[in-house]
């Protein structure tokens, strides 16, 4: 008898090849910033995995993870208890329509992007990739207008050791076209894109408990 499965995954469904949900986790302060004047490259650090960008992950529970260190960080030295950690939610189209008519056409496929599969100690790429952004540099090297819009990888949890982190992911955004793609989502959630209405399937956000 066929031993039965625990945790069987989710059905493949055709909205799955269209789209991936990319979460980023930060505070109410930040994620009220963000609706009101959208992303701002240069509010994230500098010496990073992948570098300056705003970062994102497949993964809600890592998310949730990165809403706590954040407000953590902010409550050092400061005495306000008006802020929250917060969790932001994006449904981005994996590829571009055939077409593209608006904004909201628009897909990942259509960034320079960098991809790295594996944060193995052996994989050299990924590691002098890390090492390279977390030195502080200013750019990407030999890549137009100095930055890939898109990097997606492992999460590395000592760099300097070359120590990936288990189950985890980070997708990060770093060129003005890139945040574009999300600041169109937010839009589009808040009811001020092309819609005129909230639609929380493009984007949305919910505290942290």
């Amino acid at each position: 008898m066929a031993a039965a499965i625990l945790h069987p995954a989710p059905a493949w469904k055709p909205d799955r090849s269209d789209y991936v949900v990319l979460w980023h986790g930060c505070t109410a302060i930040d994620k009220n910033n963000i609706e009101a004047k959208g992303i701002e490259l240069t509010a994230g650090r500098s010496r990073i995995d992948f570098g300056q960008g705003f970062y994102t992950t497949t993964w809600e529970r890592q998310a949730r993870q990165w809403a706590w260190w954040r407000f953590y960080e902010l409550r050092k030295g400061s005495s306000t208890t008006a802020n929250q950690p917060v969790i932001l939610r994006f449904r981005v189209r994996r590829y571009s329509l055939g077409r593209v008519s608006t904004p909201l056409d628009c897909g990942l496929d259509d960034l320079r992007s960098l991809s790295f599969v594996s944060g193995d100690f052996h994989c050299e790429d990924y590691w002098s990739f890390v090492q390279h952004c977390r030195s502080g540099v200013k750019s990407h090297n030999h890549i137009p207008n100095g930055w890939y819009d898109l990097v997606t990888g492992p999460v590395a949890a000592m760099w300097k050791q070359r120590v990936g982190m288990d189950d985890s992911d980070q997708i990060s955004f770093h060129t003005p076209k890139a945040i574009e793609l999300l600041d169109t989502l937010i839009d589009q959630g808040k009811g001020k894109g092309l819609l005129r209405q909230g639609d929380p399937h493009f984007y949305r956000w919910e505290i942290v408990t």
